[in-house]
C-alpha cells in the first residue's frame, strides 16, 4: 500500500464530466480519479492531468509530494481512460478538452489560485487550458506540442486507418519502472490489454490535433510556465520541446533531465526521478 494512502480521496467533483462521453466499464484500481485535500480549504490547488493511454495512478509520487507543500490536488481521469479499451474507442480529443475545462473553471470559483500540472498529452491539455482560462503557473512534463508539420514516432496513421477502429501492436511489460499507486503494478497487464496493445486510429488522429493546437496556443500564455523535458525520451523529440519553448513569450524555463525517460514521474533512473520532482515542487514551491 501507498505510503500516506489514507489521505487518497478516489474520486472528483462528478459534474467535470458534463458533456463527456460517459464510460460504461469501472476503472480499474491505477484509473481511478482522486483528490488530497487539506484539513482546511488553502488559497491555492493544482490540477494534475495525465497523458495519452495513461492514468490518475502514474501522477501519485508529484500529487502527494505537492500536497505536502500545503496545495490541494486533483488528478482527474481522463474520458476513455483506465477503463476499457471499448471506451477508449468512444472518446476523443474533445471529451479530454472539455474535462479539464470543466475542471479549472470549477476549481476557479473555489480557490484563489489554480495552477495546472501535465504530463506528455497532459501537457498540451495544460497548455490549451493555461492558455485559455489565465492560468498563473503551469508546469509542462515531457508535454507532447508539436509543430503543425510534424507526426508522433509513436505509430504512422496509415489507410487502413480510414477503414478499422485498431491495430495490433507489440507491448511488453516491462517491470523497471515502479509506480506507486495503490497496490502497484497490480493493473498493468490489464491496461496493457486494453491499450498498449493496441494502436487506436481515429484517437491517435486526436492527440495530434492537440499536439498542434497546444503549439497553436502556447504564445497565449501568460504568467510562469515550466517545463521539464527528459533526456531520455523515446517518445516526444526535444526539437518538439524547443520549439514549444522558443513560441512562449511568458516567464519560462526550460530544464532538461539527461537521465530522465518519458516516464518520468516513476522512472527506471531514480536519481532522474527524484530530479524530476524536485524541479518541479522547487516551481511551486516558489
Amino acid at each position: 500500500m501507498v505510503k500516506g494512502s489514507s489521505i487518497f480521496r478516489y474520486t472528483v467533483p462528478q459534474y467535470w464530466y458534463k458533456g463527456v462521453y460517459e464510460d460504461k466499464a469501472m476503472p480499474c484500481k491505477a484509473g481511478r480519479s482522486f483528490t488530497l485535500a487539506q484539513p482546511f480549504r488553502p488559497e491555492s490547488a493544482i490540477l494534475i492531468i495525465h497523458g495519452y493511454t495513461g492514468y490518475p495512478g502514474e501522477v501519485v509520487r508529484p500529487a502527494r509530494d505537492l500536497f505536502a507543500l500545503g496545495y490541494d490536488v486533483y488528478a482527474p481521469r481522463l474520458p476513455g481512460h483506465g477503463t476499457s479499451g471499448k471506451d477508449f474507442a468512444h472518446t476523443d480529443m474533445m471529451d479530454w478538452m472539455r474535462l479539464v475545462m470543466n475542471a479549472v473553471a470549477d476549481l476557479k470559483e473555489k480557490y484563489r489560485n489554480v495552477y495546472i500540472a501535465g504530463h506528455s498529452m497532459g501537457g498540451a491539455l495544460a497548455v490549451i487550458a493555461a492558455a485559455e482560462k489565465d492560468i498563473e503557473k503551469t508546469l509542462l512534463l515531457a508535454p507532447a506540442a508539436a509543430p503543425g508539420d510534424a507526426r508522433l514516432p509513436i505509430a504512422k496513421l496509415s489507410a487502413a486507418s480510414l477503414f478499422s477502429k485498431r491495430k495490433k501492436t507489440e507491448w511488453h511489460n516491462d517491470p523497471g519502472y515502479s509506480m506507486y499507486y495503490e497496490d502497484a503494478p497490480a493493473d498493468d497487464m490489464y491496461l496493457g490489454s486494453e491499450y498498449w496493445s493496441w494502436i487506436y486510429f481515429r484517437q491517435l488522429a486526436s492527440l495530434m490535433k492537440l499536439s498542434r493546437k497546444a503549439m497553436d496556443k502556447a504564445p497565449l500564455l501568460k504568467g510562469s510556465v515550466k517545463i521539464i523535458a527528459a533526456g531520455n525520451d523515446a517518445l516526444i523529440p526535444s526539437e518538439w520541446t524547443d520549439a514549444l519553448y522558443r513560441s512562449m513569450t511568458c516567464g519560462k524555463e526550460l530544464v532538461t533531465i539527461p537521465g530522465a525517460t518519458h516516464y518520468m514521474l516513476y522512472d527506471k533512473d531514480k536519481k532522474a526521478e527524484d530530479e524530476v520532482i524536485a524541479s518541479a515542487l522547487s516551481f511551486f514551491a516558489c
